[in-house]
């Protein structure tokens, strides 16, 4: 059994998910990225679903551009910031090669982000809290941290502790 097919057992997926499919070539191709093909699957399934009544993947599909705008305004957001604080900043942000590209988000307004340093299947997952300023690296992929964080195998110093593999609320 993959973490994957553990996670559909324990959160089943919505039966009509929302914004779960597009054209994934042309999100990579405005990325400049090939996305983790576990990201794919997960947003295949699950779509914008809100994990934990928390997390949300950024789908990268339908009526709200949640994964690719913000992706590219990410660098020059916090620019300034990083440019007065450097040691405060120990990761370069997307389109930089290598940059943190958020895929999740909390309803804390923390990021779950990949830093692309690798090939996509094996970008490290970071969690990023922007108003603190501080960073949690884990080394899994998306769907291996989704379902570690929401089983409590897997906890971060940036957000709290889900319940044992919690739904949507």
């Amino acid at each position: 059994m993959t973490v994957f097919d553990d996670l559909v057992r324990h959160v089943p997926p919505p039966s009509r998910p929302l914004w779960a499919s597009g054209d994934w070539n042309e999100v990579e191709s405005v990325l400049g990225l090939e996305l983790p093909t576990d990201f794919k699957q997960l947003v295949g399934a699950y779509g914008a679903y809100h994990f934990a009544g928390f997390l949300t993947p950024l789908t990268p599909f339908g009526g709200r551009d949640l994964l690719v705008g913000p992706a590219k305004r990410l660098l020059d957001q916090e620019r300034g910031f990083r440019d007065s604080n450097p040691e405060a900043c120990p990761y370069p942000f997307y389109p930089e090669p290598g940059g943190l590209l958020p895929w999740a988000r909390t309803d804390n307004g923390d990021n779950v982000c990949w830093l692309t340093d690798r090939t996509p299947d094996e970008w490290t997952v970071v969690c990023w809290n922007p108003r603190g300023w501080y960073y949690d690296a884990h080394p899994v992929g998306a769907v291996e941290f989704l379902a570690g964080w929401l089983s409590g195998h897997l906890s971060t110093t940036v957000f709290p502790d889900a319940p044992e593999f919690a739904g949507e609320d």
